[in-house]
């Protein structure tokens, strides 16, 4: 359980408000499965800004990387083995995102994400339920296999 809850502030951070309570949900309407979309939402053209100097998209790509995590687990139900290989993938998918959001952290722009992220707060919060309110989170979270990929999905390369 207190995975549960880590995992909850963990997402909730990213919106910049207090985790919602954890209570089962359905993944957002919105949310696309892990495996859709050719290009990833929020993809830059070859002669954008990087993604830490571009907040609204680092927004937009932390917004459908939270979405296809919640989309992942709940199309894995509770096959640990399944959830743990989906959030594998969207490690590789959304590497970097969690790599931006660690540089914009670590350049002490933290106020800056945050008021970038303030008009999603909302779907963030959503996307955070429905991982938190999914039967492979209730289920695998002591899995050591689910954890690691967890872990590795939202640590900084």
């Amino acid at each position: 359980m207190l995975r549960v809850m880590s995992i909850a502030a963990v997402l909730a951070a990213c919106s910049g408000q207090a985790p919602a309570p954890a209570a089962p949900s359905a993944p957002p309407a919105a949310a696309a499965p892990a495996h859709a979309a050719a290009a990833p939402v929020g993809a830059a053209p070859a002669d954008a800004a990087p993604l830490d100097q571009d907040l609204p998209r680092l927004v937009e790509r932390g917004l459908a990387m939270y979405r296809d995590v919640a989309g992942a687990l709940a199309a894995s139900g509770n096959d640990c083995a399944k959830a743990s290989a989906r959030l594998r993938e969207l490690s590789e998918r959304y590497r970097d995102v969690v790599a931006a959001n660690a540089k914009v952290l670590r350049d002490g722009r933290a106020r800056q994400l945050r008021a970038a992220l303030e008009s999603h707060g909302d779907e963030f919060d959503a996307a955070a339920q429905a991982v938190v309110g999914s039967p492979a989170m209730a289920k695998c979270s002591p899995d050591p296999a689910f954890s690691k990929a967890f872990d590795e999905l939202l640590a900084p390369p």
